[in-house]
C-alpha cells in the first residue's frame, strides 16, 4: 500500500488504522524569463518554508502546509504568498503574472516516521506516510520494502511496521544504522 494520504480510507475497511493525515502542500511554477537571475540549483528558504527547483526554462517553488482534509482546492492567499516571496527572492527572473498553481496531499504522521513494513495480512505491506519527504525517502523506502517482502532484513535498522528491531553490534562493519 503506497497510496499516500489515501492509504487511510482504503485500509480502514480492513481494520488497519493508520495515523496519517493529509497535509496540503502548494507549488507554483513560473516561466523563467531571465536565466541569469533565476537559480540553477535547488534551494531551500527555511524562513518562509519554500523549496525552489529549476526545471529547464521553468522555476518551481513549493511550500506551506495546510491541514484541511482531503480537499485540493487552491487557497488564493497561499498561492499569492508564494508568488510574492519568490518575486522578492528572484526579481526579474520569471513571468510572475502567469503562474501555474498546484496542490498535493502530503501523507503526514505525528512522528514524521512513515509506515513501512508488514501488516496482519500476509500479502499486504505498507510504504506510506512519508510526509514532506516522499521524494527524498522514495528510493530507500522502495529498497527497504523490497527487502521485507523478500524476507530479508533491510540494511537500515528502522522502526519497520510488523518487524522486530535488530540489536546493533558495536563497532561491527555493516552494523545496522539507527534511524
Amino acid at each position: 500500500m503506497a497510496m499516500g494520504s489515501f492509504s487511510v480510507p482504503i485500509l480502514k475497511p480492513l481494520g488497519i488504522d493508520l495515523m496519517v493525515y493529509p497535509g496540503k502542500g502548494y507549488s507554483a511554477t513560473y516561466k523563467v524569463t531571465n536565466p541569469d537571475l533565476a537559480p540553477s540549483v535547488s534551494l531551500t528558504d527555511d524562513g518562509y518554508k519554500l523549496v525552489v527547483s529549476r526545471l529547464g526554462d521553468r522555476l518551481r517553488v513549493a511550500g506551506t502546509c495546510e491541514l484541511n482534509g482531503y480537499t485540493r482546492e487552491l487557497n488564493t492567499a497561499r498561492c499569492e504568498a508564494i508568488t510574492r516571496r519568490t518575486k522578492e527572492l528572484f526579481p526579474g527572473a520569471c513571468d510572475y503574472d502567469n503562474p501555474t498553481y498546484w496542490t498535493g496531499l502530503r501523507p503526514l504522521t505525528p512522528s514524521n516516521v512513515p509506515y513501512i513494513g508488514k501488516t496482519k495480512f500476509s500479502n499486504l505491506y505498507l510504504n506510506t506516510g512519508h510526509g514532506t519527504l516522499g521524494w527524498t525517502m522514495g528510493c530507500g523506502s522502495g529498497r527497504a520494502i523490497a527487502d521485507i517482502i523478500c524476507g530479508r532484513q533491510p540494511e537500515v535498522d528502522f522502526a519497520f511496521t510488523g518487524m522486530p528491531r535488530q540489536p546493533a553490534q558495536a563497532g561491527a562493519k555493516g552494523a545496522p544504522v539507527r534511524a
